[in-house]
């Protein structure tokens, strides 16, 4: 299994410019434990965790006049889709992060993202079935 298999191609990303304040508002409302920052070209150029808000709160910044590129972790990992499942988990482990954008083979243009999350649900449901009232079993 490889990152296309499991990566999610609707994402929400952040531009350079993006009010960091918007950012915050939007990793609460979605469930999102991170952001990609991307250019104009959609380049993944950085990610804006909770953890990156939290240290811009804590070392007494205004949100409302932060920008992405002022917050955001520089030069994230990322991998491309045909990176196996396990070297992204090796990723996520040494590095300590929860999201990996994934990147078009040529360039760092993004086209998914792949979070620990959705590892899990894939790992964790290989072993199980739900039986449905209509139409018998499927897999999960």
């Amino acid at each position: 299994m490889n990152a296309k298999d499991l990566m999610s191609t609707q994402i929400v990303v952040a531009k350079e410019n993006t009010n960091a304040e918007q950012i915050s508002s939007r990793l609460l409302a979605g469930e999102f434990n991170g952001l990609p920052v991307v250019d104009d070209n959609d380049y993944v150029v950085g990610i804006v965790t909770a953890i990156d808000i939290l240290k811009a709160i804590q070392s007494g910044h205004k949100l409302n006049a932060m920008a992405a590129k002022d917050i955001m972790t520089p030069n994230p990992s990322v991998v491309k889709q045909d990176t196996p499942i396990n070297d992204i988990i090796g990723i996520m482990v040494k590095k300590e992060i929860e999201l990996v954008p994934v990147v078009e083979d040529n360039t760092n243009k993004i086209v998914g993202v792949v979070a620990r999350l959705d590892i899990l649900r894939e790992k964790l449901n290989e072993g199980f079935v739900t039986i449905g009232k209509r139409g018998g079993i499927s897999r999960t």
